[in-house]
C-alpha cells in the first residue's frame, strides 16, 4: 500500500499532533472546574431521547496491565450488592422520565455475574423500549459461562480478546487468564453461535508486533468470520497509568506500517467504518453498529461518566460510596463539568475524519461556520499533512488522515483515561458525607 507522504514527514505530522492533543487534553478535560451535583437540584430531562444508556460494571477477576478502566478485583458479596444499587439507580432514572435508544453494558467484567447481568437486562427490558443492548465480554466466559441464556437479551457482544498470538497474551499477562490464542479462537466461535452480533477487539502498538505479525493475528480473526472487528492501538496515556501501559507499548514510528497493515489485513472481507473499525462484506448485513465512544449517553454505575448537551456527568469512583448514595435516595452522579464548545466540534471534526468526508455543507448547518472558520489551524494542518484532499466543496481523507483521525481516536481514548484517573480524587462534600452517614445509620438501626 502506497503513502503519498515521505515516512519522516508523517512521523513529524503524527508527533505534531501527539504533542497538541496531550495539551489540549490537559485544558479541555481538567475537572478542576467539575462541580458537586446538589442533591436537591431538579434534573434537565431531554425531550428527546439520549442515545445511549451506559452501564458500568467494575469487576474483574484479574486486571490487565494496560488497562485503566475503573474495575476493582471481583468479591462476591460487594458485587451482588452493587448490582442491586445499580438496579435501583436504573429505575429510578427511568421513572424521572428519561428515555434512551440503546443501552452499553461495560467493565470491567460485565458477565461476571451472569445472573445478575440477565436480572438487570430483563429489567431494562421490562420498562423501556430500547433497540438493542449491546455487551462486553472476556473470552473465557464463552467456555465457563451459560451464553445461550443471553439470547434474546443481548444484541451486541464486544469481546476483548486483543490478540491471538501467545507472546502479546504472555507479555500482557492474559495467557494466564484466557488461555492460548488457539483456545480463545475456540470460546469466539462458540459466541458467534449464540449471539446475533459479535465484535472482537483486538489491539496492535505491542513492542514485539511487527506489521508481518499483526498481518497473522488478523488472518486467525478472520477466520472465525466475526461480524465486526476493532483494532485499536494500545492507549498509553498521559497520566499515572503511561508508565504502566508504556512498557507494553512499540516506538510510535512503528504504528504507521502497522496501520497499512491492518487496511491491507482486512481489506478483501471487510468495511472500514472508522479506521478503528470494521464490519464484514460477506453475509447479511451487520445490524447493530459500532457504539461510537462520545455519542450522547447516560452513565449510570460506579465510575460511569455521561454526555449529553453541553454537560459532563461523573459518578462516584468508590464503589461502596455508590451504593450507599443509591440505597439513601441520591442519585449516583457526582459531579458535573461543563464543555467548551470548542471541544464538542473537535470531536465531530474528529468522527467526520474517520467516517472520511468533511463534509462542509452539514458541519454549517450543525455550527453555523465552514470548517475553515471553526477551524482554520486545524484545517492548515490537515492540509499541509496530505490528511485531506478537496472533492468538491468538501473533503475527503486520504489514508494518511484516516491514520491521523486514528491517532486523534487514540487521544480521545488517553484523555478518557486522564479524567478516570481524576475523578478517583475527587471529594465529596463534607454535607455530603455527613448525610451518607446519617441514612446509613437510619438503615441499620
Amino acid at each position: 500500500m502506497k503513502s503519498t507522504l515521505s515516512t519522516s514527514r508523517l512521523d513529524l505530522a503524527t508527533n505534531s499532533l501527539d504533542w497538541v492533543m496531550g495539551q489540549t487534553i490537559k485544558r479541555s478535560l481538567s475537572l478542576k472546574n467539575a462541580v458537586e451535583v446538589d442533591a436537591d437540584a431538579k434534573d434537565y430531562i431531554p425531550e428527546k431521547p439520549i442515545e445511549t444508556l451506559y452501564i458500568h460494571i467494575p469487576f474483574c477477576h484479574t486486571l490487565c496491565r494496560f488497562c485503566s478502566f475503573h474495575k476493582i478485583k471481583f468479591v462476591e458479596g460487594i458485587a451482588r450488592e452493587y448490582f442491586k444499587a445499580l438496579r435501583k439507580e436504573i429505575r429510578e432514572v427511568i421513572a424521572k422520565g428519561y428515555t434512551f435508544n440503546r443501552v452499553y453494558i461495560g467493565g470491567g467484567t460485565t458477565t461476571i455475574l451472569e445472573d445478575e447481568l440477565i436480572k438487570t437486562i430483563e429489567m431494562i427490558k421490562s420498562i423501556t423500549t430500547v433497540r438493542e443492548v449491546s455487551c462486553e465480554s472476556d473470552p473465557i466466559y464463552f467456555k465457563e459461562g451459560n451464553p445461550h441464556l443471553l439470547k434474546g437479551l443481548v444484541d451486541r457482544m464486544s469481546i476483548g480478546v486483543q490478540s491471538f498470538d501467545d507472546k502479546i497474551l504472555k507479555a500482557s499477562g492474559r495467557f494466564e487468564k484466557f488461555g492460548s490464542g488457539l483456545q480463545q479462537a475456540e470460546y469466539v466461535s462458540r459466541a458467534i453461535e449464540v449471539i446475533p452480533t459479535v465484535n472482537l477487539d483486538m489491539m496492535y502498538g505491542f513492542k514485539v508486533q511487527t506489521p508481518e505479525s499483526i498481518a497473522w493475528d488478523l488472518e486467525q480473526t478472520i477466520r472465525l468470520s466475526p461480524d465486526q472487528i476493532t483494532t485499536y492501538p494500545l492507549t498509553i496515556g498521559i497520566g499515572k497509568n503511561r508508565k504502566k501501559a508504556g512498557s507494553l507499548a512499540g516506538e510510535p514510528n512503528e504504528l504507521w506500517p502497522q496501520f497499512l497493515a491492518v487496511k491491507q489485513a482486512l481489506g478483501d472481507k471487510y468495511i472500514m467504518e472508522f479506521p478503528w473499525t470494521f464490519s464484514r462484506n460477506f453475509g447479511q448485513p451487520v445490524e447493530n453498529k459500532y457504539v461510537l465512544d462520545g455519542e450522547d449517553c447516560f452513565g449510570v454505575g460506579s465510575g460511569a461518566f455521561g454526555r449529553f448537551g453541553e454537560q459532563f456527568n461523573i459518578s462516584s469512583f468508590d464503589i461502596p460510596t455508590y451504593i450507599e448514595r443509591i440505597n439513601a435516595g441520591h442519585s449516583g452522579t457526582c459531579y458535573t463539568k461543563p464543555l467548551e464548545q470548542k471541544a464538542l466540534i473537535q470531536h465531530h471534526l474528529m468522527m467526520m475524519m474517520g467516517h472520511g468526508v468533511l463534509d462542509n455543507q452539514q458541519f454549517k448547518a450543525h455550527t453555523g461556520k465552514t470548517l475553515w472558520q471553526a477551524f482554520p489551524l486545524e484545517m492548515s494542518y490537515l492540509h499541509a499533512a496530505g490528511a485531506i484532499k478537496k472533492q468538491g466543496s468538501n473533503y475527503r481523507t486520504t489514508t494518511e488522515g484516516q491514520f491521523i483521525a486514528l491517532k486523534m481516536f487514540s487521544g480521545f481514548l488517553a484523555g478518557m483515561d486522564y479524567l478516570r484517573e481524576q475523578a478517583r480524587e475527587l471529594p465529596l462534600s463534607q454535607q455530603q458525607d455527613r448525610e451518607l452517614t446519617e441514612s446509613v445509620l437510619t438503615c441499620t438501626n
